[in-house]
């Protein structure tokens, strides 16, 4: 055989163990992809150690560092074994159960271990122990958590094999004695369905807000009366006032106390002798389906008057929260301090209307200005116009106003007049360390309208800023002086 013909097999052969060997490769390739995936599928199939049906699970024995507490269920309702008058909340058990009633494990560390306690299984974490109504039980130990595990030890029954189980296992399981308290109902507390707030402080002034659209001071604006604390009942803001009132939607409880307080437990707590107490007058709206005047069913609104009082006691020693009563309830509760803060921490000021005089020019009367021992007056009559009725069909009325009893021109008038005490509002309280530079009104508005009398006077305060505003014989807060002097200059100019 040629040289040439021995080198063609040579690389002929060379070439068919290259191509033998590539696929020997793809096929060690293709093995090892495919038991690495069948290896991956059995890491991440779960192991079912047990499974109850919620419903018929009839006690739950759980023990942990800090409780050892069981739970009996007879006719549909858990009660504590230990305490029968005991308020169980039964959501948190079905929460408590939905979460051990059956439990999984990614994967079996060990069988038969020398040691537990490398597992802290000789003093476990939690011990649940199950029994449901047809005899069957379970228990359940967990040990201490492991990243690399990404769950806790933990066995069932006997330690004879120990898995790895989920973490969130035990998220239900660490309730407190309050946590596991029914808690009383959160009031729905609407803001704007409030109709009276009352808050009694241990030490400091009551503040007291009232609704009454019939008889509150303004009762064509506003309609709410704030009977303290100042000496007189003031107009409410009803804005502002809602403001404060939207911190009620905000009670909620943290947990319970105690479900059937003492007398010693009320001390205890500060509640023998409130720091604070809030009553509360408000009302609901409920949809009911009512039959109209036809076969039609309407759906009408039912109001519901309802009454809250809340006495509120000492602060937990982390003053994170205050402990709490309710009227109607014998427990103790504990509501977050700062949920109890935005409701007692009132500034009466910011709670007023702050508009001396309410301006609606359709129901003067008279206005008398006095100045510098000069008085003007002015007057607003009006007449009906015969076979005249307006959009809402009430009478409609010639205005006539005159100064000193000479008749101007009522429209430039009107709006001078509404502008005027739009602009006087109160900017602060009186305070009785300023010494006043005087006790002598500077000038004084006497007004009549067909619903009110009023007499405003302004008295000399600092000499440069305010004025102290007497109205009706009580003076009790402070306008702007500026705005006070040209009250009387744009008047007589309008008029």
């Amino acid at each position: 055989m040629s040289n040439k013909k021995r080198q063609m097999v040579t690389i002929i052969g060379l070439l068919v163990l290259l191509v033998a060997a590539g696929v020997a490769y793809y096929g060690a390739t293709v093995y090892q992809k495919e038991q690495a995936k069948k290896e991956s599928a059995e890491d991440n199939t779960e192991t079912t150690l047990y499974a109850m049906d919620v419903g018929k699970i009839n006690k739950l024995h759980l023990v942990t560092d800090e409780t050892d507490v069981t739970y009996v269920k007879k006719e549909g309702i858990w009660h504590d074994a230990s305490d029968e008058q005991f308020p169980v909340n039964q959501d948190n058990i079905v929460e408590m159960l939905d979460d051990v009633a059956q439990v999984n494990a990614s994967k079996l560390v060990v069988e038969n271990p020398d040691d537990i306690s490398q597992y802290q299984l000789d003093k476990p974490s939690y011990r649940v122990e199950l029994e449901d109504e047809e005899g069957n039980s379970n228990t359940l130990v967990i040990g201490m958590e492991s990243v690399a595990a990404e769950g806790y030890y933990a066995y069932v029954g006997d330690a004879d094999k120990i898995y790895a189980i989920g973490s969130n296992v035990t998220d239900a399981l660490n309730y407190t004695w309050g946590e596991m308290m029914e808690l009383p109902e959160t009031p729905d507390i609407t803001a704007a369905y409030v109709t009276a707030f009352k808050m009694t402080p241990a030490k400091g002034d009551v503040f007291e807000a009232v609704y009454n659209e019939k008889r509150a001071v303004y009762k064509d604006y506003e309609a709410w009366d704030i009977k303290s604390p100042y000496k007189k009942v003031m107009p409410g803001s009803a804005s502002a006032l809602e403001t404060l009132f939207g911190g009620l939607v905000s009670l909620s409880y943290v947990d319970g106390v105690a479900y059937h307080a003492t007398k010693a437990q009320k001390k205890q707590y500060g509640l023998d002798k409130p720091t604070y107490t809030l009553d509360v007058s408000y009302y609901t709206l409920d949809e009911t389906q009512g039959t109209g005047e036809t076969d039609a069913t309407q759906t009408e609104e039912v109001k519901t008057e309802h009454v809250f009082q809340l006495s509120v006691g000492a602060k937990d020693d982390l003053e994170e929260n205050y402990y709490v009563s309710i009227r109607g309830e014998k427990g103790i509760y504990r509501i977050p301090a700062d949920t109890i803060d935005g409701l007692v921490d009132i500034d009466a000021f910011e709670t007023l209307c702050k508009t001396p005089h309410k301006a609606n020019v359709d129901t003067l009367q008279e206005i008398v200005l006095t100045q510098g021992g000069k008085s003007h007056k002015i007057t607003m009559t009006k007449e009906e116009v015969k076979n005249a009725i307006s959009e809402d069909n009430s009478p409609v009325y010639n205005y006539f106003v005159k100064l000193d009893g000479k008749e101007v021109e009522d429209e430039t008038f009107r709006t001078t007049y509404n502008n005027v005490f739009s602009e006087l509002v109160y900017r602060g309280e009186i305070d009785g360390a300023v010494k006043a530079v005087g006790e002598e009104p500077v000038q004084s508005i006497t007004i009549k309208t067909d619903d009110r009398n009023l007499t405003m006077k302004f008295l000399p305060y600092d000499g440069v800023n305010f004025y102290r505003i007497e109205l009706n014989g009580d003076c009790l807060f402070l306008v702007d002086k500026n705005v006070a002097d040209k009250v009387f200059a744009k008047l007589l100019a309008s008029a």
